[in-house]
């Protein structure tokens, strides 16, 4: 069995942050590592909640470890360091407004083990677009047989297929699964986002997040950057259905962030020559789809 730390970076977000522990402490995996990097304006270990929280978790089995972290350089800069802090065989980077189900943890850890891929995304439904069906949205590719190394540069048209983590759409193609409680499918991404659980040593081979000096402080996409990396190489998958929900709190990353200037994709082709240089480069134009 493949050792599991549970990586949450976290600024300003309390009440979602407790709702997230909530779903940590109820794992059915209770060796886990929990690492807390917490740039807060007040610390959240002040709140009664959080402490107790954490010592239910430690109560069941696993290991808390929170750092205050008064500097803030980004959230690229927050993944690296957890990464670094971190020493299981697998990382899971789980949002800081996100809620899991008791099962999560255990079946990622064991889809990522099975099928030796890079990583295993378990992306979260929006609660209030439950009664929000949309069909046109829920095109979906399962996989097969195992998970392979695959090819998807924006630009691509696989690269649309994050429109199926939108709303709640992946929950309704679960629904439409009707699968016994516990099992899953594999399904083929062009990025997943959230709830994350990445091959430790595949992530550090690419050099993890350590790009972070070379972006802006608002930076969105890291996530993006380094999947498409490891997806060229090893492969990687969402499952369905997920059992994760999104508390739908406000953004730390406002959307004057979200320019081609401010996204960590700007580097994918220095990265593709550096770890994947037998793969397609994207097309020149290929930055209007970030």
């Amino acid at each position: 069995m493949i050792s599991v730390d549970v990586l949450i970076p976290t600024m300003n977000r309390l009440q979602s942050l407790i709702m997230t522990l909530s779903g940590v402490a109820l794992q059915s995996r209770t060796d886990l590592g929990v690492i807390v990097a917490d740039q807060s304006d007040e610390p959240a270990t002040r709140s009664e909640v959080v402490r107790s929280l954490c010592k239910l978790i430690e109560a069941r089995g696993n290991r808390v470890c929170w750092y205050h972290r008064k500097e803030r350089c980004g959230i690229a800069e927050q993944r690296d360091f957890l990464l670094r802090v971190s020493s299981a065989d697998a990382v899971l980077y789980l949002d800081d407004d996100v809620i899991m189900e008791s099962w999560v943890v255990e079946k990622m850890a064991n889809v990522l083990e099975e099928q030796g891929c890079a990583f295993v995304g378990a992306f979260p439904t929006q609660p209030t677009y439950i009664d929000d069906v949309r069909p046109h949205q829920q095109h979906i590719e399962y996989w097969v047989s195992r998970v392979r190394p695959e090819i998807v540069n924006p630009g691509d048209p696989e690269w649309h297929r994050a429109t199926l983590h939108t709303a709640a759409n992946l929950f309704h193609v679960a629904q439409g699964l009707g699968l016994p409680p516990g099992d899953v499918r594999l399904y083929k991404v062009s990025w997943i986002g959230a709830c994350v659980m990445y091959d430790r040593r595949k992530l550090l081979e690419i050099g993890g997040f350590s790009f972070w000096r070379r972006l802006p402080r608002k930076l969105v996409g890291e996530d993006a950057l380094v999947q498409n990396i490891l997806m060229r190489l090893w492969g990687g998958c969402g499952i369905v259905p997920s059992g994760t929900y999104f508390a739908e709190v406000p953004s730390n990353f406002p959307d004057q962030y979200r320019s081609r200037d401010h996204h960590a994709l700007m580097l994918l082709p220095e990265m593709i020559k550096t770890h994947a240089p037998h793969t397609p480069m994207p097309k020149p134009d290929a930055w209007k789809y970030w």
